[in-house]
């Protein structure tokens, strides 16, 4: 009898930010409020600079969706993250007014490093599609099919696909293209392309398409605006959520640039969650409006459940890691955490192991500020903040109980509010879709 024996390797870690997809219903409700844009699409110029580029592209003779046209198209993708970032670094400005979130940035670097180092790059070490050194993207279109492709497709700018061929629509594509063409030199971009070299010199020449210039750009801006508001030759049944989302946030930031604070990701959570300003005022909205923000409520109260579970999460995992033990299975590890650990003593004077939830529940009323109230420590959108900023430090075990502590008032908290009883309230998700 023949006997085969192989080797088994160990399973890997497993990757992604999402291991309990308790962020799985923020992205669903985001999708909805906001059609169009996700949270990988920072920047508006991509969405005219791609359909610019295959237009631009097929000006200088790149007709069929082929090699040719695929390395092209890479080196392009490429060389516009150079651009922005060699105009950062000659801008008395912040840099991400510049460079920030344009695609590949970070594989990009070593490349970045040599052009501000005064030496040339050559756009095929990046853009090849071979296996080393590593590309700066393995798909096949890099940036655009790694972020932008779905988003622009929903909004009729291109069509197609990655294995038949990407097109500008004619309807919107095209005219997007024609509007960014009017303020960038086209001729010297695809004469960088095809030489295959740059350097800080030619950076600079091509300094119009870096993503600050779009305020330049009039037509360019104006018909991205009509685009993303939903103006008349542009509306549709999901451009209004995006509209009304749109509306709210400027309205916001108005409101807060009046107190002289930034509409930053901070104060846009906490005024979103309780419909209050940070200084514990309404937050004073369109009535028409009001609708959009509810809704975003809805959003929010799943991400602070998300940062809490995770926080959780990330404790008892972090705690178990350092132990070295080897326990049968999840609830065992929890039991662990919890009673034999010893690493939550320092908590249990708030939040006793041995009591139950509705006497926790109940416990909320002797510490829980007013839910306007979001800028005050114990606050439930201040405890998430706390959880983010403690999983960012140093490992111990003062910080995982920590972590916590903080954890359990922002699930409590949630748990109490009359304010948030209603849970997904009128967000209907398809069959099954919160089963474990």
């Amino acid at each position: 009898m023949d006997v085969t024996t192989a080797w088994v390797k160990p399973p890997r870690q497993i990757g992604g930010l999402d291991h309990l997809a308790v962020q799985a219903p923020c992205i669903n409700i985001y999708g909805r409020l906001l059609p169009g844009i996700t949270n990988v699409t920072d920047r508006a110029r991509y969405y005219s600079f791609y359909p610019w580029l295959i237009w631009a592209l097929e000006q200088a003779g790149y007709n069929n969706f082929d090699d040719r046209f695929i390395d092209a198209f890479r080196k392009a993708d490429g060389l516009f993250t150079l651009i922005a970032h060699q105009h950062a670094s000659i801008s008395s400005d912040a840099h991400e007014k510049h460079a920030g979130a344009t695609v590949g940035s970070a594989n990009l670097a070593p490349y970045i490093a040599a052009i501000r180092a005064g030496g040339e790059v050559v756009l095929t070490d990046y853009a090849h599609r071979g296996k080393q050194p590593q590309p700066y993207f393995q798909s096949k279109l890099g940036g655009l099919s790694q972020y932008y492709l779905g988003v622009l497709a929903e909004l009729s700018i291109l069509d197609g696909n990655t294995k038949d061929g990407v097109r500008y629509t004619r309807e919107i594509g095209l005219p997007l293209a024609l509007a960014m063409d009017k303020g960038v030199p086209r001729e010297l971009f695809i004469q960088t392309i095809e030489s295959g070299v740059v350097s800080a010199v030619r950076l600079d020449a091509l300094k119009a398409f870096c993503p600050c210039q779009l305020r330049h750009s009039a037509a360019e801006v104006e018909m991205l605006r009509q685009l993303l508001f939903g103006e008349p030759g542009f509306e549709n049944a999901e451009a209004e959520p995006r509209y009304r989302t749109l509306r709210m946030l400027l309205s916001l930031g108005d409101t807060l640039a009046s107190q002289s604070l930034p509409l930053d990701t901070s104060h846009f959570r906490g005024s979103i969650y309780a419909g209050a300003l940070p200084d514990g005022q309404a937050w004073p909205l369109d009535s028409d409006l009001e609708p959009t923000r509810d809704l975003w409520g809805i959003y929010q109260r799943n991400e602070l459940l998300s940062v809490a579970t995770q926080g959780l999460f990330f404790a008892v995992l972090d705690a178990y890691q350092e132990s070295s033990l080897v326990l049968e299975n999840g609830a065992a590890v929890a039991n662990w955490f919890v009673y034999e650990s010893g690493e939550l003593s320092a908590i249990t004077e708030h939040f006793s192991t041995e009591a139950d939830v509705p006497s926790l529940i109940e416990g909320c009323q002797n510490w829980l500020p007013d839910y306007s109230a979001w800028g005050e420590e114990l606050h439930e959108v201040a405890q998430a903040e706390r959880i983010i900023a403690l999983c960012k430090q140093r490992k111990s075990a003062s910080n995982r109980a920590e972590i916590v502590e903080a954890a359990l008032r922002v699930i409590l908290a949630l748990a109490a509010r009359t304010e948030t009883a209603a849970g997904y309230g009128s967000i209907l998700f398809p069959a099954n879709y919160l089963t474990a």
